[in-house]
Order: structure tokens, then sequence, then C-alpha cells
């Protein structure tokens, strides 16, 4: 018993079959009779609660007194009976008597106050509803199940230049052009069949055979009934917008075709997966993209694929920058609106040749995504012309060595690095022995030779140098950071010697060349290059007055030696 009153949404109140005494009341009947919950406790008589309830709620029909002797009339006859209505407080109540479980008897109480906003809000919101079709400024219409358009909005009228009164009432043949209304009948068929709605994109041409384009969509309109009624639908003429899209789709392309033959590489990728949307001929050549030619629809008039827009591949801009990199240059993309002039090294596929690039990144939309308008430009010319500068300016001419401008640059970065450690180096000095004789009797055509045999032999014996340089005329000189303390340089000085004594033969005649060697080795703690290059120069002329041919490592005690000389 308690159970099935618990599942009620409604009042329920058990009487006892015996007596008409109160069994049980569920919550909502105590709540909507809390004036007189002391009448629904269990054991009270039908007629004490009447009296409580009379005495508390008004009832619509009669007084008090008559309506619990209706009530009491109703509740005793068996089946379903209904009993006088009332209010308590501002709830509306309506009751009837009906027979319970277990052969008690029901009374089943109704809050219809919430039932009656309801309707009264329904009819407010139906007025709402019809001055909100009248004030959008969409074509909207309102059809029965016959057709007929009882309801649209002066918009809807405006559209077929009539006026509101002339459409109301009337079927949608007798206002639309024939091929719209044959259009729209059938597309709204389906929705007096079933439940549903559709929206599509129509064409139809006016009576006088002008062109229009609309979006027309609709939804089954129900009765109050429940039943299916008529149907509510818009129609939005884009005739005006699909005009201005093919303008856009025209002025697209012919913006394309300029892309095209454009001489600078351009090309547009997905700012999300880096795939390329679009990119242009000089953008393929440049980074080596290959297209598959066969995916082209090209027209008849076109000969080549170079003449018509690219089919899309599966580059992505990961063949311009790693992906790191690539979040590097999208970020500060997005900081500055733009980045310009970066500098690339890429090998194209299948090329000889590394090609140096030169991009610029610019955000942009493109088809309704986020996309990146890549600049491309070939600047290899400009960097080897850069390079080649730079050569001149830091390397010797005549050996590829480097020069003294580059060789002293060397030193003092080496001076930066090695103050206040202990870290070993030891510079070289190294001069020719027999050179002007070579000049003299062969001439300066041998001379030079023999100064590029040297740097040969000096740059693959004294491979471990940081430096090897020619300082000018026949002498050469080199740096070691790291590389070992005496022995380990003088061991070096000793296979240079056994390189130089190697025998210089120039157009079959053999030249006297020699070499004599001066050796600084210092650390860190004094690392002043310029005189660590003057002590070894000191070496060098002991070598020379030695009898050349050998080295030998700079000791103070030289200084000393040739004050006194």
């Amino acid at each position: 018993m308690v159970a099935t009153a618990a599942l009620g949404r409604d009042g329920v109140i058990f009487l006892s079959p015996d007596d008409l005494s109160v069994q049980h009341a569920n919550a909502v009947a105590t709540k909507l009779l809390s004036k007189v919950a002391v009448g629904l406790k269990a054991g009270t008589a039908l007629k004490q609660f009447l009296a409580l309830l009379s005495r508390e709620a008004s009832f619509s029909d009669s007084d008090g007194v008559e309506a619990v002797r209706k009530a009491l009339q109703q509740i005793g006859k068996p089946g379903v009976h209904d009993l006088p209505s009332f209010n308590v407080g501002d709830v509306r109540i309506n009751w009837h008597k009906a027979d319970g479980p277990s052969g008690l008897t029901a009374l089943l109480l109704h809050d219809v106050t919430r039932s009656e906003g309801l309707a009264r809000n329904l009819s407010d919101h139906k007025f709402f509803i019809q001055h909100l079709i009248d004030v959008l400024p969409i074509p909207i219409y309102v059809k029965n199940i016959e057709g007929v358009i009882n309801r649209c909005n002066t918009a809807f009228a405006d559209l077929f230049g009539r006026k509101l009164e002339a459409v109301l009432g009337r079927k949608s043949a007798d206002v639309a052009p024939a091929m719209l209304d044959a259009i729209m009948n059938s597309k709204e068929k389906p929705l007096l069949l079933s439940e549903s709605n559709i929206r599509d994109e129509i064409t139809f041409e006016q009576e006088d055979g002008t062109p229009r384009a609309a979006i027309f969509a609709a939804s089954t309109l129900k009765a109050p009934s429940g039943a299916i009624g008529g149907t509510i639908g818009s129609l939005i003429d884009i005739t005006s917008l699909k005009k201005a899209e093919a303008e856009v789709a025209g002025a697209a392309a012919r913006l394309t075709d300029i892309l095209q033959k454009a001489p600078i590489g351009v090309g547009i990728s997905d700012r999300a997966t880096g795939n390329f949307l679009f990119f242009n001929q000089t953008f393929v050549e440049l980074l080596g993209i290959e297209v598959n030619s066969s995916t082209l629809d090209l027209p008849d008039d076109i000969a080549s694929p170079t003449d018509a827009s690219l089919p899309l591949t599966d580059a992505t801009d990961s063949i311009l920058l790693s992906e790191r990199y690539r979040e590097k240059s999208l970020f500060e993309m997005d900081a500055m609106g733009e980045l310009h002039d970066v500098e690339l090294r890429i090998r194209p596929t299948g090329a000889k040749e590394a090609r140096w690039l030169r991009t610029s990144l610019e955000p942009l939309p493109f088809e309704g995504r986020e996309a990146v308008l890549w600049w491309v430009a070939d600047i290899t010319k400009q960097k080897m012309a850069s390079r080649e500068l730079q050569n001149k300016a830091n390397n010797d001419e005549l050996t590829g060595l480097a020069n003294r401008a580059r060789f002293m640059q060397k030193l003092n970065h080496c001076e930066s690095v090695l103050r206040g450690t202990e870290t070993p180096a030891a510079v070289f000095l190294l001069d020719l022995d027999g050179f002007k004789q070579v000049n003299d009797t062969l001439g300066h055509a041998a001379g030079d030779w023999v100064l590029v045999e040297t740097a040969r032999r000096l740059v693959r014996v004294g491979r471990r140098a940081d430096e090897v340089a020619r300082l000018g005329g026949d002498e050469f000189t080199m740096v070691f950071v790291n590389k070992g303390r005496a022995a380990e340089m003088t061991k070096i000085a000793g296979d240079i010697l056994k390189a130089m004594a190697e025998p210089y033969v120039w157009e079959g005649k053999t030249c006297p060349i020699g070499a004599s060697i001066g050796i600084s080795v210092f650390d860190g703690g004094f690392c002043d290059m310029s005189e660590q290059l003057r002590r070894a120069d000191k070496a060098m002329y002991q070598a020379k007055l030695a009898g050349k041919g050998q080295y030998i490592v700079y000791d103070g005690a030289m200084d000393v030696d040739l004050n006194d000389d």
C-alpha cells in the first residue's frame, strides 16, 4: 500500500473498506493538504477529515457542508466518481474516488494550479511566437495540412512582391512561382507523413525566367492533439550571395593564375597539419616537390601541367622546417604578425648541391581554415658570392690557408678561451729553407707551386691543428689547443720535418726545400698570444742559426742569448 502511494505523482489517500477511516496518505497528499495534515493520520475517520477540510478549503460549486455531503455520497458508491473540487490557499485541487489495491478505497488528488498556469503560458507562448514571426527579417510561413498559408510575416510576402494580406489564407501555388511551389511541395510532402525537418539549397526561376537561389528549411508542425497539422518553414533568398561567390571565385582563379606565373615561390600550408594546400610552379622547382601530372584536370587548350593549378601532394612544410623550428617560427610569426627573411639551407630530392632559400611567413585564412602563406626565393648565388668575398678576406688566395688576419682572429679567440686555465697550447712558426734560391733559379711559378705544396703537406701532417695559416712569403704558422704538451708537440714537429724532407719536384726539376720550425709551448695561465707568437719566432730563428732543417722549442734563456749577441 505504502509503495503504491509512493509511486504516484498525484496525492493519494487510502481508506479502510470497513469504516472508511484513513489508512495512509502519501507525501504529495500531505503536502497539498498541509493545513489539515492532522486529519490524515492513520485511523482518522473520513467524516472527521472532511469536516477539517470544509473549514480550511473553499469549494467551487457549493459551501463546505454541501460539498462534504456530496463527497461522502460519492465515496460510498462503488467505482470511480469525481468529487467536488476545492482550493487550499492558492492551490486548486481536483480529486476523485477510485477502487484501490487490496479492497481499499483510494482518494486521488491532482494539483491543477500548475496545469492551468501551463495553459496560460502556452497561450502567451503562441502569442510570442506569432510576434517573433512578424518581426523576424527572415521570410517565415506556416501552412496547414491542406497547404494553405494561414500565417506568414511581411518578409515572406515581400519575397514575392505581394502585400501580407494578399498571401494569408491562400495556397502557395497562388503566391509563389510555379517552379518554386513544385519544389516546396515536393520537399514538404514527407513532413506531412511523419515528424521531420529538412534544410536544402534550391534554385528556381521566376515567372519571367530570372534565375534565383534560396535556402529552404521546413519542419513538421503538430496540432495540440499531437496530430500533424501542417508545416512551418523559411525561404531565404541567396541569389545576390551566389553572384558574389561566383565573382570571388573568378577573382580567386585570376589570382591563382597570377601566382602560378610568379617568379618567386608561393605556397600555402594548413596551420594545424602543415599540409600544403596550394603552391605555384616556382615553389615546386625550388623545393623539388614531385607532382603527378596524371592527377591534373587540364582543359584542352592547356599544353602542359605548368599552365594549370598544381595538384595537392603529400608534401608538408617539414621540407622547409624541422618540427622544433616550425613551432618556434610560428610562435614568432604570431607575435610579430609576420616573419621575414628566414634563411634556410635545403637539399631538394635528387639535387646534387644544397640550395639556400630566403622565406617569409604570414598567417592567412584560406578556404575556411587557418593557414600559413610562404614566400620563397632562391638566394644560393648571393650566398656563394658572399662566401667568396669572405674567403678572399680571410684566406690566402694562393694556398687556400687562413691568412694573417684570420690567424690573428683565431689567436684572439684562443686567448679568451685559455685565460685562467691550465689547458696546454702551442704555436708553431715555420720558415722554408731554400725558397729564395728556388725563386731565383726556377722562377716565381716554381716558388708559387712550392708554397701550395707546402700548404698541402702541412694540412695533411698537422691535421690536429686548430688552425694552419700562411702569414706571408714563405712563412707558415699553426696553433694547437689542448692537443698535448712539449713531448706531443715535438713529435708533430718531427713529422712535419719528415714530410717537408720529401722531394719537391716541379716540372721534372727538384727544388731544394727544407724547413726550420720554432715552437712555443705554454698553458692557459700565460696566454698572451702575441707574446707566444714572438717566442715561436725566436725559436725558429735559433733553428735557422743552428743549421736549418730542424725544430727548436722556446725557453727563457733564448732572450738572454739574443741580447748578448
